[in-house]
């Protein structure tokens, strides 16, 4: 699923200088704070649209599921089949290991 929302210039630099912080930091617990960052700005969003990638995996698959998560964007695989294949698929497009 793909979402936005406008963000005022004032609203954003606040948010900015804490995310600025806390991703500079050597906290400990530096993913849980920055995950909670994220999850300010992602509420009260317009619905865009979804994608999905079918069992056959396409060209670039993996690279562009790497890249979505380098980007914190929130990858979520939906699969009505077995398990198993679930986990082969997720394994394919390093997923998951």
């Amino acid at each position: 699923m793909m979402a936005q929302k406008t963000i005022d210039d004032v609203h954003f630099e606040k948010w900015y200088k804490r995310y600025d912080k806390t991703n500079t930091s050597g906290d400990a617990d530096k993913k849980q704070q920055l995950a909670a960052l994220y999850a300010e700005l992602e509420q009260d969003m317009d619905f865009v649209g979804c994608s999905a990638i079918e069992d056959l995996l396409q060209d670039q698959v993996p690279e562009t599921i790497q890249l979505c998560l380098e980007a914190n964007i929130k990858v979520w695989v939906l699969t009505g089949d077995k398990q198993e294949t679930a986990i082969e698929i997720g394994k394919s497009c390093n997923l998951i290991n």
